[in-house]
């Protein structure tokens, strides 16, 4: 059995990647977007000892195509991620009430 194309590959893990990713499911996209890394390796080695036929380069360019809508809702999916982690962890900077930062505790009472 003849090795499956690079372009394929690539294809159907871009199809993978937003799958998972309408999914929410970590562990499948982790395991895609390293397949798609490997994948998009293989085809740069292949393209570099044949050239691409202009049914390829079409293909190539309708992937092309689809990597800005990949990559703007995987930066949705992480806005959303770090919002609701910012609702449960603490902030990470240093509040103080007027803004500088203090090693010496404050002791502040209510009047009365």
């Amino acid at each position: 059995m003849p090795a499956p194309d690079p372009l394929s590959v690539i294809e159907e893990q871009l199809q993978e990647l937003h799958t998972s990713l309408a999914a929410s499911d970590p562990i499948s996209f982790e395991h895609a977007a390293r397949t798609l890394r490997d994948a998009a390796a293989a085809l740069a080695q292949h393209s570099r000892s044949a050239a691409l036929t202009p049914a390829a380069r079409a293909r190539l360019r309708a992937t092309a195509e689809r990597l800005p809508q990949l990559r703007d809702q995987l930066a949705r999916v992480l806005a959303l991620t770090q919002q609701q982690a910012a609702t449960l962890l603490p902030p990470t900077d240093a509040v103080t009430y007027d803004g500088k930062a203090s090693t010496a505790a404050r002791i502040y009472r209510a009047p009365g």
